[in-house]
């Protein structure tokens, strides 16, 4: 990881060819499209807003001309997946380079996810049958006749629909915030070296938003509000990093074997969506309870 972050800030020419390649990569191993928005991220750490969207254009149009070279559709496809991944990633990158305050860049983040759910529901009238009528024409490849096998997938699509918008915002924001910690990795391990563990570990969104998430939930899930329940998963995403936040930090604080971040890490693989609530919550009870002042520091055994 040190090697490709190294090679990309050589040079803003070598930041686009490693952008666009692990862009073209990502489109057949998705979970790659991280690391090619992080390099992104990287530079407008480092070197600010301008060569970062430098970066991203010139990454933007290589990736359309591969696309167009290697599957032979409209070039704009590729342009426009470069650029709604790399921008984002850019912005993020740049509010967290002026400010020195990850409180400040995810409120930014999740202000503008919230905003474009608002949005998209504002601009589309019926968006519930609009996602279903989607999602059925994205599985009709596989589903077979007439049988149950349809019915069941309409019925899958019918119960997500409401909440399909925020949940798809709440993975990109996601997605973007993991970028920005591999990138301000990258950046401490070039130039600031075991900055980045320290950084983490004291993430806090505060006691407003904590309390913000919690209503949001309660209401939501109450008065059967699927907007409400939207957002509270956005400002969830927030806290569930914060809550990875409170795990590092009490492991480092208590000398702890980094075995239980290893297990943290497996079970997050083998159960996403209730560790992601178990984490998230965790992170929402520190923003009202500061639990990582609560543990006085006892060791410390190097792990970050």
């Amino acid at each position: 990881m040190r090697v490709l972050a190294d090679f990309a800030m050589q040079g803003r020419w070598r930041a686009v060819a490693v952008a666009a390649g692990l862009g073209v990569l990502g489109i057949f191993i998705p979970p790659v499209a991280i690391l090619s928005a992080a390099v992104v991220a990287l530079v407008a750490l480092r070197l600010g807003m301008g060569q970062a969207l430098f970066v991203a254009g010139f990454a933007a149009l290589i990736l359309g001309a591969l696309v167009f070279a290697m599957m032979g559709g409209s070039p704009l496809i590729g342009v426009t997946a470069g650029l709604a991944q790399w921008l984002p990633a850019a912005a993020m990158g740049v509010v967290l380079r002026q400010s020195v305050s990850w409180r400040a860049t995810l409120s930014m983040a999740a202000l503008v996810a919230g905003g474009l759910v608002l949005l998209v529901r504002l601009l589309v009238p019926d968006l519930e049958s609009a996602w279903v009528a989607a999602g059925r024409e994205m599985l009709a490849p596989f589903v077979d006749g007439n049988g149950p096998a349809e019915e069941d997938v309409e019925t899958a699509l019918t119960a997500i629909a409401p909440f399909l918008t925020g949940m798809l915002a709440g993975i990109f924001l996601l997605s973007m915030a993991i970028s920005l910690l591999i990138a301000r990795y990258w950046q401490a391990l070039l130039y600031n070296p075991g900055a980045f563990g320290t950084e983490f570990r004291e993430l806090q969104m505060g006691r407003g938003l904590a309390v913000a998430v919690v209503v949001l939930a309660l209401f939501g899930q109450l008065a059967d509000q699927p907007l409400a329940l939207e957002l509270a998963f956005i400002l969830g995403v927030v806290f569930f990093l914060q809550g990875l936040a409170v795990m590092h930090g009490l492991t480092h604080a208590q000398g702890m074997s980094s075995f239980w971040l290893v297990g943290m890490y497996v079970l997050l693989v083998l159960a996403l969506p209730q560790m992601f609530l178990l984490i998230a919550a965790l992170g929402a009870i520190d923003g009202v309870a500061r639990l990582r002042e609560r543990f006085p520091a006892r060791g410390r055994n190097g792990q970050d």
